[in-house]
C-alpha cells in the first residue's frame, strides 16, 4: 500500500502494526485479504514522491 497524501501519514502511522490483517476493497466488495509483514518509509520526514 502507498500513502499518496503526505498529510495522512500520521493517521496511518498510529494505526498500522506488523501482523495487522486487512482487506483491499473495490467499492463495497472485498477483493483481497492482506497482512502487514513490513513497514518502510512511513514516518520519514524527508519523504520523496516518485517521479519527482
Amino acid at each position: 500500500m502507498w500513502i499518496i497524501v503526505d498529510e495522512r501519514r500520521s493517521y496511518h502511522a498510529d494505526k498500522i502494526k506488523i501482523g495487522l490483517v486487512g482487506y483491499f476493497m473495490e467499492g463495497s466488495r472485498r477483493t483481497a485479504e492482506c497482512q502487514v509483514i513490513e513497514i518502510t518509509g512511513l514516518i520519514e520526514k524527508n519523504h520523496k514522491k516518485a517521479n519527482s
